[in-house]
């Protein structure tokens, strides 16, 4: 006879079974949820003689980093006479020699593919771009300005070469080392006569050349992000004081197992993959169509570690309108020297001087706007905005920064106006 007392109420077997198969779907959608994904990483082959080991060795044997800072302006705390700027650069001229061997070489960086990857060599570049500017500097005080601007060019090829396989740090390092060599060009440009100047429009035009399109560093970047990414899926990483503070909130992340119930691993890594090609694909699209940037993933993942590119795909793109506003002021100097009088046009400058006119990186289209005025000419690009302003340069002075000189004339995302060769320079 069936004991009454122990009968369970109706449908609970049917709740029990529903439990049992949720709790097996759960078990199994964290299975599912927590495996690592597959992807493919390349790596390529290294040069035999690089460049980046040459590079790497120079940066390594400047020594006095800081009495070079202090010598070439960059927040001095002590002022330097041309005798002790001479000594100097003579302390360092194994260094160039060395540089300049590495120039006869391909350049291509090691592949970033782990968070735990230190990256010091970026810092000693900047060192070398001093140095050479230091070199340029005491060459200019010494009425030599054909070996200053020779140096300043140093300084700009080995800011071309450096985001050659590297990831977006090494493009911004790039990016600052042009910078370095090319600022004090402006001020060179006047004192070249018509046969130094076409040695150095040559040489610029190579270096220009050189130029790595950012989409490619964006790629690099996105090699390195899904490395890292699967380096905490496995666990792999260990945190330690190089480390910075996302790559150490994105393993508190990854430490927390309950995360993969809502967000799988593949899920994570699709999304930031997705997320870098659809910048890169951006980035190979003209500036001035102003396209909007592909929204960031929502996991929290990609909230940490994924990249915002406007603000560094500006530089880029300053970077090269920079170097083009130059490469043309350089050879508008060499028409004048040549012809008595500055070009009607720059239609004119490019077929008695230049091969090919530069494009304007600010517009869809085109070359720099150029006129004559009363006493020289007006060069420009249209500038962020992709307006055509008629030569009014870019002037915030509300956002000037009293430490920075002429920091008025920036070039932001939002400037209004146009980057006039000579006033906006960067």
């Amino acid at each position: 006879m069936t004991n009454s007392r122990f009968r369970l109420p109706a449908g609970a077997y049917r709740r029990m079974a529903f439990v049992c198969v949720g709790f097996g779907l759960l078990i199994l959608w964290y299975s599912v949820a927590n495996r690592i994904p597959v992807v493919t990483i390349p790596n390529p082959v290294m040069p035999q003689l690089n460049a980046f080991d040459v590079y790497v060795s120079a940066g390594n044997a400047v020594t006095g980093e800081k009495q070079i800072q202090d010598a070439v302006g960059s927040k001095p705390t002590v002022s330097y006479s041309l005798e002790q700027k001479q000594a100097l650069v003579r302390q360092h001229e194994d260094v160039v020699n060395m540089l300049h061997k590495g120039f006869a070489y391909p350049y291509l960086n090691p592949p970033v593919r782990s968070f735990r990857t230190l990256l010091p060599y970026y810092k000693s570049f900047r060192g070398l771009a001093r140095l050479l500017l230091l070199r340029g500097q005491v060459r200019a005080e010494k009425g030599d300005w054909s070996g200053a601007t020779d140096s300043y060019l140093d300084a700009m090829r080995i800011g071309a070469d450096i985001p050659h396989g590297s990831p977006l740090i090494g493009a911004l390092v790039g990016i600052n080392c042009q910078s370095v060599g090319r600022k004090p060009m402006w001020n060179a440009v006047e004192h070249l006569n018509a046969a130094q100047s076409h040695v150095v429009l040559t040489r610029l035009t190579n270096i220009m050349q050189r130029h790595l399109p950012f989409a490619d560093s964006i790629q690099e970047e996105k090699w390195q992000g899904q490395a890292a990414l699967l380096e905490i899926f496995q666990g792999s990483t260990k945190p330690d004081s190089h480390r910075s503070a996302d790559d150490s909130e994105s393993e508190a992340l990854a430490a927390d197992s309950g995360y993969y119930l809502v967000w799988s691993k593949k899920r994570i890594m699709d999304n930031y993959t997705g997320y870098l090609d659809a910048s890169s694909k951006l980035a190979r699209q003209p500036y001035a169509l102003h396209l909007h940037a592909p929204p960031v993933p929502k996991d929290m993942f990609n909230q940490v570690i994924a990249p915002v590119f406007l603000n560094s795909r500006l530089k880029d793109v300053e970077n090269e309108t920079q170097n083009g506003l130059l490469l043309v002021t350089l050879a508008l100097h060499a028409f004048r020297l040549e012809k008595g009088h500055y070009p009607k046009s720059l239609t004119e400058l490019a077929l008695a001087t230049l091969r090919k006119l530069p494009d304007d990186p600010f517009a869809v289209q085109g070359t720099f706007k150029y006129f004559r005025d009363s006493k020289s000419y007006v060069l420009y690009s249209v500038g962020p905005d992709g307006k055509d302003d008629g030569g009014t340069p870019i002037d915030s002075p509300k956002e000037a920064v009293s430490s920075i000189p002429n920091s008025r004339y920036t070039v932001r995302q939002n400037s209004v106006g146009d980057v006039v060769a000579g006033i906006n320079i960067q």
